[in-house]
Formats: structure tokens, C-alpha cells, sequence
């Protein structure tokens, strides 16, 4: 296990805790555990679907560790609060691991759906022109490569081929893209993901689409991102690439997150080179996919929000797709839950299993127990925190809301902004009181939402310079939500 945090257990302390839940019978799990051996604890062994892991409980963190995937599962703080508490957190976190050696190459199919809408004109049209010229000489013969070209219409300008048939012939082709006409983004989508459907069996799909504009589409937004969602669940991941400074970036990051795949802000047209050959990279490099965790909370525990990633809640499972996971690769997934009033001395146990399939396509699921005790004062709660957790997660749950102040200022509600900045402030500041450890990390957000307070104290919305530090802001959010 490489991801280490916080306070752990001892043997002695753990089998302490083992008899009182034994005792208790309030084991609540997906699935009846194999009793945990005595002796040293051995990583979570590989299981296929109709095979339990053996579980340890009577930790506030779960070990989830196996082939191509590090990870765990971890509250912000072990113990709860009898009298109920509207505020608990707990992180997941996973790693893709390379395999010993060098990394295994995965061939991959790429579909690039393209903005050519009038906006794009000029020099934006030429640099996204010569990105995908570049991206074309970074791939290889056989890797797959299609390029959908949209503006109030769409085009396949470029079907689905290997690679090695196109390097004489794309380049004429795509530097013979003009701008011209709107933005209709789920047609120029739909034939991206039409292209990819003949992707040979094995190859890692995954569409990029690139606009500078804002959807003349009229589909709502909740639609586009059902659509994507399901596709994402047949592995096809989808990133979304936003240049310039007029985009909706609501819009983008709402596909983003639908397929899982990337979101980035780019000021700049001669950034859209780094970030395609960025995507390509992951892509073949992918060593999980279809990575699904299920968090089954405990009676008493309900999910807020979850931050990092879409969750989905059935009764009291919490279901979080999360896509691809390349060599090296770390995603943070933040869950602040709601606590109701219980019993002290009672136990909360939250079950976590983690399954997906690894480069041969075979299935693996991972499982866990993380557990948390009710206590009767914020004293004791307080002495059972982990500071990097806690911290980090209440630094990702204050920064989603500080982004109603950003919404606020967009929409010329100054003083909003300014009042929901300064409570955002007056909230990071009691966190750092409250866990010093944690002081430095919440520190550098406070710094930031004072940069932001002078933003909205000295600059328009509909400016130049505030539109871009708006965007900014947001994308720095953005990834903070999911990395660690």
C-alpha cells in the first residue's frame, strides 16, 4: 500500500475493537466478510465478483489495495457525535499503478471533435489545427484517430482509421478547416461517439471535445450529461477542452465530469498541443477502467454531496463511477455526509468495495470496513480527527461554495459575492483553529479567497480580465476536487 495517512491502528488496538463489534453484532456489510487471521495484516487479496475479501474492522480508514489500482477509503474523523452532526467527511482515494518494468502500451481510439464556429477564427482556428497535426505524429500506426468538425452543423471530417494510413493525408485535411457558423456541441458529440463505435475490441476509447463558444443546441444540459454518463459506463471516456475566455464553462465541466474524463481551461490557443498530447498519454497508459466504488453507509449516515466525482444514492449505497485510472494517476473523491443522533459507544460501520477491470479486461473488486464510533462531546470528536483528511476535505466542500460567490459576482450580485467570500473566510479560519496540523493547507485556500474578494471589489464580471481570473479560479477548483 503506497497511500499512507493519518493515525493506524496497532494489532492489539484493533482486536479490541474487533470484540466489542463482535460483541455488538452491528457489522453492517455489502457482503458477510471471511473472519480477518491473526497475525500481520496482508493486503486485500484480489478477489473475482462472487468472492468476499477478508475485512479488518475497528479502523476509521479501509485498505483498498490490488492489481493496477492503491487505494483507501477514510473518515475525516473517527468518532461521531451521539446528538447528530450536519457536517462529516470521509475521502476516497485511488491510484493507478503501473505494472513492475516498463508501462505496457495501450493502443487507443481517439475521436477530436472540433469547434470551427465563426469565434474560432484566425489564429484560434490555426493553433487547433496544428495541435491535431502534432497529436497525429505523437501516435502510433496502430492507434485509431477520427475528426469530428462542428459549428450549426456537424461533420465527420475524418472517419475512424489507423493511424498509419492517415499521416500523409490528415494534415492537408485539417489544416483546410475554416471558421464559420455557431456551436451545436451535442451534434458534433454524437458523431465522435458514432466514429468510435467501430473502434476495434481492446483499443481505449476516449473523445476530446474543444470549444470556445457557448451551446446554440437548445438540449438541456441535465440531458447531454445522461447521454454522456451512459456512454462513459460502456468505457468510452469523454474530456472537455475550453478555450479562450467566452466559453460556459458549466457546460464543459458538466460533460467532463459526465464522461470522466478531463476538464481544462486554456487562456491560451498554444496550449491545445500539451493538453491533446496530455489526453493521448493517459490513454495509453490506462491500466484500470470501468472503476466503480460503492460506499454502503450505515444507518444514521446519508450523503450530503459528493465532490471529485458524479455519485449516484440508492437507499443507503452511494454509488461513485469513476471511470479510467492511468499508470501513476490519483483521484480524490470527498463525501460530506450528514449524521443523525445515535446511541454513544455504538459503532458506524461503512462498507466500501471498489470494482474494475484491468488491461486483459478481467474483473477485480476490492473491500473494506471503516468504522466510526459515537461519543458524547466535540472534545472527544476532535481527538479522534485526522488532520490531512479532515482538512482537505473541508478545504474541497468550502471551495464548491465558494463558487456561489463566483456565480453571484457573474451575475453583478457584488455584495453577495463579497458577503458569501467573507463567510467562506471566517469558515477556513475556524477550521484552522480547530485542526492546526491542517493550518498550512487551509492557509493557502484563505489566501486565495482574499485574491478572489479583490477581484470582485475591483473588477467587472463582463471584463477581459475578470472573465479569465473567473475561469481560473474555477479550474484550480476544479482539479483541487479530485487530486491529492
Amino acid at each position: 500500500m503506497r497511500i499512507r495517512f493519518g493515525r493506524r491502528q496497532s494489532k492489539k488496538a484493533t482486536l479490541a475493537i474487533l470484540s466489542v463489534i463482535a460483541a455488538l453484532g452491528a457489522v453492517l456489510l455489502l457482503r458477510p466478510p471471511t473472519p480477518a487471521a491473526a497475525g500481520p495484516r496482508e493486503p486485500s487479496p484480489l478477489v473475482s465478483p462472487s468472492t468476499p475479501t477478508p475485512i479488518v474492522t475497528g479502523s476509521a480508514q479501509a485498505e483498498l489495495d490490488g492489481p493496477a489500482i492503491d487505494g483507501v477509503f477514510a473518515f475525516g474523523e473517527g468518532a461521531l457525535l451521539a446528538s447528530g452532526s450536519p457536517d462529516v467527511y470521509a475521502e476516497l482515494r485511488l491510484t493507478g499503478l503501473a505494472p513492475e518494468g516498463a508501462v505496457p502500451r495501450s493502443p487507443v481510439a481517439l475521436a477530436v471533435v472540433l469547434d470551427h464556429s465563426g469565434s474560432m477564427m484566425g489564429e484560434k482556428m490555426r493553433q487547433a489545427e496544428e495541435a491535431v497535426v502534432a497529436l497525429l505524429s505523437r501516435m502510433h500506426d496502430e492507434d485509431y484517430l477520427s475528426v469530428v468538425v462542428y459549428d450549426d452543423s456537424a461533420e465527420v471530417l475524418q472517419p475512424l482509421a489507423p493511424v498509419g494510413a492517415l499521416r500523409a493525408s490528415l494534415p492537408s485535411l485539417i489544416r483546410g478547416v475554416y471558421a464559420d457558423g455557431g456551436t451545436n456541441i451535442p451534434l458534433g458529440i454524437d458523431l465522435g461517439v458514432a466514429a468510435l463505435a467501430s473502434a476495434p475490441s481492446g483499443l481505449v476509447r476516449r473523445l476530446v471535445l474543444m470549444s470556445d463558444g457557448i451551446d446554440g443546441s437548445g438540449q438541456s444540459l441535465a440531458a447531454i450529461e445522461a447521454q454522456i454518463s451512459t456512454r462513459a459506463s460502456d468505457r468510452l471516456t469523454t474530456s472537455a477542452l475550453g478555450i479562450g475566455i467566452d466559453y460556459d464553462e458549466r457546460f464543459m465541466n458538466g460533460v467532463a465530469e459526465a464522461g470522466r474524463g478531463n476538464y481544462a481551461f486554456l487562456e491560451r490557443e498554444e496550449q491545445l498541443a500539451p493538453f491533446l498530447t496530455r489526453e493521448l498519454e493517459q490513454a495509453t497508459s490506462t491500466v484500470a477502467d470501468s472503476v466503480v466504488a460503492s460506499i454502503e453507509l450505515p444507518p444514521g449516515l446519508s450523503l450530503v454531496r459528493a465532490h471529485g466525482a458524479v455519485a449516484e444514492q440508492s437507499g443507503g449505497t452511494v454509488r461513485i463511477p469513476i471511470g479510467t485510472l492511468f499508470a501513476g494517476e490519483r483521484r480524490k473523491v470527498v463525501l460530506h455526509l450528514s449524521s443523525t443522533a445515535g446511541a454513544v459507544g455504538s459503532s458506524a460501520l461503512t462498507a466500501v468495495r471498489v470494482e474494475y477491470r484491468t488491461r486483459d479486461s478481467a474483473p477485480h473488486t476490492l473491500s473494506g470496513i471503516a468504522s466510526v464510533s459515537r461519543v458524547a462531546t466535540d472534545t472527544e470528536v476532535a481527538s479522534a480527527r485526522d488532520a490531512e483528511i479532515w482538512g482537505d476535505a473541508v478545504a474541497t466542500v468550502l471551495d464548491a461554495q465558494q463558487d456561489e460567490a463566483l456565480t453571484a459576482w457573474r451575475e453583478g450580485r457584488r455584495d453577495d459575492a463579497l458577503a458569501m467570500t467573507d463567510r467562506n473566510l471566517a469558515a477556513l479560519a475556524a477550521a484552522q483553529a480547530a485542526a492546526p496540523r491542517a493550518a498550512p493547507m487551509l492557509a493557502h485556500r484563505a489566501a486565495s479567497r482574499t485574491q478572489e474578494r479583490a477581484l470582485y471589489e475591483s473588477d467587472s464580471a463582463d471584463s477581459a480580465t475578470g472573465r479569465a481570473s473567473g475561469l481560473r479560479a474555477r479550474s484550480t477548483r476544479i482539479d483541487a476536487a479530485e487530486a491529492f
